[in-house]
């Protein structure tokens, strides 16, 4: 894996303290999401100045520790990583398909109430030329980027609702499947045929669909219902 090396540095009163890191791993620490300070640290040493290569001096008295390792963690914990252009580029990708993937969990094509296929939202993406924003809320970027797509989609938010019936030997195993993967609405399980009527997501319909078809041994009847 190439190194993506950039500089993290604390200021403490008129002292800088800089060291050279691995830009994704000083920032998985920054993060909270690892400790891993010796695969972050490229050079085991801390500058004054990093790229004039000048050693700072005296770490305890202000880094409160004469370790390379511990001061290090301060200093990317406390202070500033530079975020390069691959790491951002990173995120950006990372982002954009966090907000596909939710696009796509709960889209529908309003024209035939089937789920829309991501690749024919990563295409309409393309159209509507959407600015992801890492200080953005991702939340907030969903509904933006809804509101451009139905400009060229015929999308809608939603849940597909649906009636299955099914004999009384699958009740248990029928029940189960909605519940794990759907909500349900209502249920009759004392009749000569076992009724359940239940809401689920775009990204989970097909799946759920094909289980029930194949706990049942295809003798379920699923009905799609309006809400």
């Amino acid at each position: 894996m190439v190194e993506d090396k950039v500089i993290a540095k604390l200021q403490i009163k008129d002292k800088r303290f800089e060291i050279w890191v691995d830009c994704d791993k000083a920032m998985d620490i920054k993060n909270g999401k690892s400790n891993d300070i010796e695969s972050a640290l490229l050079v085991d040493k801390v500058f004054k100045d990093a790229k004039k290569g000048e050693v700072a001096g005296n770490l305890k008295d202000h880094l409160k520790t004469d370790d390379v390792y511990q001061a290090a963690l301060k200093i990317i914990k406390e202070g500033e990583v530079q975020v390069s252009a691959a790491y951002r580029e990173k995120q950006m990708g990372a982002l954009k398909n966090r907000v596909i993937d939710e696009i796509v969990s709960t889209a529908i094509d309003a024209t035939n109430n089937l789920p829309i296929p991501r690749k024919r939202i990563e295409l309409a993406l393309e159209q509507v030329h959407y600015n992801f924003d890492l200080k953005k809320p991702e939340k907030m970027q969903v509904e933006e980027l809804i509101g451009k797509l139905k400009s060229i989609l015929p999308l809608k938010i939603g849940e597909f609702s649906y009636i299955a019936e099914a004999d009384p030997q699958y009740s248990s195993v029928v029940l189960s499947a909605v519940k794990r993967f759907a909500k349900v609405k209502g249920s009759d399980l004392e009749g000569a045929k076992i009724r359940v009527e239940f809401t689920v997501s775009p990204k989970d319909r097909d799946m759920l669909l094909s289980k029930l078809k194949e706990l049942t041994h295809g003798t379920i009847s699923l009905v799609s219902t309006k809400e």
